[in-house]
């Protein structure tokens, strides 16, 4: 195992999701899937492990929807990748490339993507679903994982009027792949995004158009799990932890997603082995606040504040971030009446009902959480998440 604080892990690295997975798996025998995870949680690592690893039955390709500007870009991208799994991309293509059937041998696969790009651009809808029937006529099932599609809906809904309309007709030709009679056997999605999908969908009035997709949630480590993780990531760096060094570092991530807990073992590891310091609980406490909460992964966690203005209007950015700077400054439970109160008193309205929708959207799109329903009373959703909030942006 490697301490690996940037880019999704795989193979060894990759660190204790095996009930997840399994669920995952058996829950696409039956259903499409909504992969709901907050950024940075682990979520790609997951669906590439799912790549790496494919279960008995299921052939899986990855698409990126940050790579996408419309949704022929995607089909585009999805042809060729359906056909390498099929094990002939130019065979698989030469049905669908109609004006190149000719000379497609000649063709590398970029030249391929871009001639379907161009194709698609007439009938995305008629020309992919030839394709999907054709991959799922076949063999082992097509799993189609979509990974951050609410940002690519989200960017041609920005786009305006027929950016909207793209937006609505790929949700629901998505849909409609996933229920038609001769296609459904053979094909599952897997949709993911690290911003909320039900926010997204509800922006562009399709709502209707993902609720049949079973929603599994990634959450944190177990207590248990954290613990034998965070010995393991100092111990690749030849450090070993005793029970109480492993209790003080879980006390300071506090949420276990494998992210924090990579951050700040880089961070003890480097005051350990480069500069020789003695590993004591005092050290993991400081390698938090001084390290791990400073300028050096500030840029890690900044979409979490930039992403309010991308995807929210400008009021509810507004007040969201009022009211997260409140909770970051408080450090525990703030009453939902309190922070009522102050939606009121930035925006100027006593509205209950968009109150109670902007802190539904905050819960959706992982910034916070109701503790304790019969009190009323709302936190960050993580530690980490606050105390970063609280020395960058609670001035703002």
């Amino acid at each position: 195992m490697h301490i690996v604080t940037g880019n999704p892990v795989t193979g060894e690295d990759f660190f204790d999701r095996e009930q997840l997975i399994a669920n995952l798996w058996q829950t696409l025998e039956g259903d499409s899937v909504l992969l709901a995870a907050p950024r940075r949680v682990g979520k790609s690592s997951i669906m590439l492990r799912l790549m790496e690893r494919p279960a008995n039955g299921f052939r899986p390709v990855y698409l990126d929807g940050q790579n996408y500007e419309s949704p022929e870009d995607l089909v585009a991208d999805l042809v060729v990748r359906v056909g390498k799994v099929s094990g002939d991309v130019r065979k698989f293509t030469q049905g669908i490339l109609t004006g190149a059937r000719r000379n497609i041998e000649e063709l590398e696969i970029w030249q391929i993507k871009l001639t379907l790009r161009e194709q698609l651009a007439q009938g995305w809808r008629e020309q992919g679903e030839s394709a999907v029937r054709a991959a799922v006529a076949s063999g082992p099932k097509l799993l189609v994982i979509l990974d951050e599609l609410p940002l690519l809906l989200h960017r041609m809904a920005d786009s305006g009027e027929e950016g909207q309309e793209k937006a609505l007709s790929l949700l629901d030709w998505l849909r409609h792949l996933r229920h038609e009679p001769e296609i459904r056997p053979g094909l599952r999605q897997l949709v993911a995004g690290s911003v909320g999908m039900a926010r997204v969908a509800a922006h562009i009035g399709a709502t209707h158009k993902i609720n049949d997709l079973a929603q599994i949630p990634v959450g944190p480590f177990t207590r248990e799990a954290a613990a034998t993780f965070v010995r393991q990531l100092l111990a690749s760096r030849g450090i070993e932890a005793n029970v109480l060094i492993t209790e003080t570092f879980l006390e300071q991530v506090e949420t276990f997603i494998p992210i924090f807990m990579q951050i700040l073992a880089s961070a003890v590891a480097s005051e350990v082995r480069d500069r020789g310091a003695e590993l004591t609980p005092e050290l993991v406490r400081m390698c938090y606040e001084e390290r791990a909460l400073g300028p050096q992964y500030r840029n890690r966690f900044e979409d979490y504040y930039e992403r309010l203005d991308r995807y929210y209007t400008p009021d509810e950015a507004r007040a969201a971030k009022r009211l997260l700077r409140e909770l970051a400054i408080a450090g525990g439970p703030v009453a939902r009446a309190r922070l009522q109160a102050l939606y009121h008193e930035e925006l100027g309205t006593a509205n209950g009902g968009a109150f109670d929708l902007l802190l539904s959207w905050l819960h959706d799109d992982f910034y916070v959480e109701e503790v304790l329903p019969e009190r009323r009373e709302v936190v960050f959703k993580s530690k980490w998440l606050r105390d970063w909030w609280r020395i960058y942006h609670a001035s703002v």
